[in-house]
């Protein structure tokens, strides 16, 4: 039921449909809240809404559905404290919040023992604050992050490179750091999969290591106040 413009809320009774599995609302008019009776749909894998106009707190009631695999609630107007209920769901493989009104920090540093199976996670433009923890190497399995336009500091931990499965990583538009000889790059090199690296808008400091990053198609070392320099081989 995508792109059909349809503008009412969420109906209760479609989610009271206890065999349902994919339920696909994205690109509606829907509007009012996500209503805590989702997790009467028990058998649900894949949740899309995306691209709607939802507002309130992503209810906590999501994490009930233990056989999810896909959550996309991105582009609506989620507002609230990021509820860490909602990454409790070991199944997901693919999360994606970005673009709404939320708060808070990254998940906790157990996330990736929560979610052992997310591949990809996108929590860009959501007001984020906070560092990324060096725990994110555990989610071994992850090929897709995306963090960028949020509020996020410190260090740009060279532990990434454990995620050896990485395609795209996005940290743009944040006030990420790393040391005058940029050893996160280095790191990097480790993930032989990775295409997309995208760091513009970070206040970077220092020279481009000597590296060679295979497959590295599309990168952009761009940095707010700061100056990288140096070349790429």
């Amino acid at each position: 039921m995508e792109y059909n413009q349809i503008t009412s809320s969420v109906p209760i009774s479609l989610l009271n449909i206890s065999s349902l599995q994919i339920l696909s609302l994205s690109m509606n008019n829907l509007s009012g809240y996500l209503p805590r009776e989702i997790d009467n749909s028990t058998k649900m894998q894949h949740l899309w809404i995306s691209g709607n106009k939802l507002i309130g707190e992503i209810p906590k009631e999501i994490s009930n559905l233990v056989e999810l695999e896909l959550l996309n609630l991105g582009y609506n107007s989620f507002r609230g404290r990021l509820n860490m209920e909602i990454f409790n769901i070991p199944g997901v493989r693919m999360m994606y919040l970005s673009s709404n009104n939320l708060s808070g920090s990254l998940p906790p540093p157990n996330m990736c023992s929560i979610l052992p199976n997310i591949e990809d996670f996108y929590l860009s433009f959501t007001n984020l604050v906070g560092t990324i923890p060096h725990s994110i190497s555990n989610c071994s399995k992850l090929t897709r992050l995306e963090l960028s336009n949020n509020q996020l500091t410190g260090l740009i931990p060279n532990s990434l490179a454990y995620l050896t499965y990485l395609k795209l990583l996005n940290l743009e538009g944040n006030n990420l750091i790393s040391d005058s000889s940029l050893s996160f790059l280095t790191s990097l090199t480790n993930c032989r999969n990775l295409t997309n690296l995208s760091l513009s808008l970070n206040p970077l400091n220092g020279i481009l290591p000597s590296l060679c990053v295979a497959n590295l198609l599309n990168i952009d070392y761009s940095s707010k106040w700061g100056h990288v320099a140096g070349n790429v081989y």
